[in-house]
């Protein structure tokens, strides 16, 4: 048997071509990647995997973080890293360290970067929706006026809640669509990120608890429906908007509306005492807190 020997090393060579792979323990750079094939997914089985972890992760902000601080500069400057962290939990330590290393209040600053990250997300998650449908189809990475294509017309998709300006009628968006639109074009993202492009509106509502509407970004059933609808049917408007030099432009856009999907009606049940089964009917609708029948 021939003694084993390690071959020689290769030779070094100044013409070698560059690394250009991110190293593997580049924790950065594999997150970011992750993030961006996250986005990108194409096929309607990717699409619905990538619904179904958005959605848990956005559940835990929807649970435990309440609503509020108004947006700022100086901490947006803090949290970038919500554009390519993917779950709650790495948000939150990300977050926390931060707020240590700036001598924040933590808790304070946790939630408002979690909030970020709820809102970025939940545009995801709601363009994950859009195309997972076969005429549908992710627009180029990384490109702002361009979220998705419908039927080969491109869209950038925006979601809010309903303005201020429409609390008290939010009818007009059904009765006056197209003034809806323009209302949103002239007073959205009017900065560097402002284009005269085509775009769809999605406008979150809840007309019960209207404080509430935020919850509707992580509420994958009532998005899918009314997505769904929409695209079924698909009715466009055509609105003139100025663009940051004032020309004008006509675009494609569209109002859709999000609500709450409605809950079953309750009836109470009524127990019988001498019933030998009252008790423990009684005990278990106690611990489910009430004993109620629902009727679909």
């Amino acid at each position: 048997m021939e003694p084993f020997f390690p071959p020689p090393p290769r030779p070094y060579s100044p013409y070698a071509p560059l690394r250009t792979r991110a190293r593997p323990n580049d924790t950065r750079q594999r997150e970011q990647r992750r993030a961006e094939v996250g986005a990108r997914s194409t096929t309607p089985a990717e699409c619905e995997a990538e619904i179904e972890r958005i959605g848990r992760q956005l559940a835990r902000v929807v649970q435990d973080v309440p609503w509020g601080r108004v947006q700022n500069d100086a901490w947006d400057g803090l949290c970038p890293f919500i554009f390519r962290l993917r779950t709650f939990d790495r948000v939150r330590v990300a977050a926390e360290e931060v707020a240590r290393t700036h001598a924040l209040d933590t808790l304070a600053f946790t939630q408002y970067a979690l909030r970020r990250w709820y809102c970025f997300w939940g545009a995801r998650l709601s363009e994950q929706l859009f195309i997972r449908h076969r005429n549908v189809a992710a627009g180029p990475a990384r490109d702002h006026e361009v979220d998705f294509t419908i039927d080969g017309v491109p869209f950038d998709l925006k979601t809010s809640e309903l303005p201020r300006a429409f609390a008290k009628r939010p009818e007009d968006l059904i009765r006056n669509p197209a003034e809806v639109a323009d209302w949103f074009y002239r007073r959205q993202s009017r900065e560097r990120r402002f284009h005269a492009a085509n775009r769809l509106f999605l406008v979150l509502h809840d007309p019960a608890f209207p404080e509430e509407a935020w919850r509707l970004r992580a509420d994958v059933e009532a998005l899918r429906a009314r997505i769904d609808a929409f695209l079924a049917q698909p009715t466009y408007l055509e609105v003139t908007v100025p663009d940051l030099t004032g020309a004008l432009h006509a675009v494609q856009t569209a109002i859709i509306l999000v609500e709450p999907l409605p809950i079953p009606r309750q009836l109470p049940l009524g127990f019988d005492e001498s019933s030998p089964r009252s008790a423990g009917a009684r005990g278990k609708a106690e611990r489910s807190g009430g004993s109620q029948l629902p009727l679909l």
